[in-house]
């Protein structure tokens, strides 16, 4: 172990101080590189950005397209609806108007009647009391 020491001790002292500045020069260098390494690492970072991007749209088309595909479905099972609410509201406008005339036809003809009879019915009473007038006269004057 002394042995050890002793040979790290002999090359420490032949060792001579470093002392190290960075110039200009120097300094520029770890610019150029850094520069170099941001520069790969953005195309890459671009061309990765550009494939992502690419990949959502394919995906969103296609999700668009399976989008459109249901609502063409919905759309035509709303047009069947539809068509079978229009024959539904035609059937109950029919049958409505059959209630109205089977019952509204017959009450007009008995309005219809009903004044005959009440005019028939003037004449009648207007007959009874000329009658009876008539009778009166004759008992009186036999």
């Amino acid at each position: 172990m002394k042995t050890l020491v002793s040979l790290f001790g002999f090359f420490f002292l032949f060792i001579a101080p470093v002392y190290s500045e960075l110039l200009p020069p120097d300094l520029d260098k770890i610019r150029l590189i850094v520069k170099e390494e941001n520069s790969i690492s953005e195309t890459e970072l671009k061309a990765e950005i550009e494939k992502s991007e690419k990949h959502m749209k394919e995906y969103v088309d296609t999700k668009f397209e399976a989008v459109d595909t249901k609502f063409k479905a919905v759309d035509t099972k709303f047009d069947a609806l539809q068509r079978q609410i229009n024959i539904l509201v035609a059937f109950v406008s029919g049958l409505i108007i059959l209630i109205v005339a089977t019952i509204g036809i017959p009450q007009i003809i008995m309005a219809w009647r009903g004044k005959d009879e009440r005019s028939q019915d003037k004449k009648i009473e207007a007959l009874s009391r000329e009658i009876e007038a008539l009778k009166e006269q004759r008992i009186i004057n036999p």
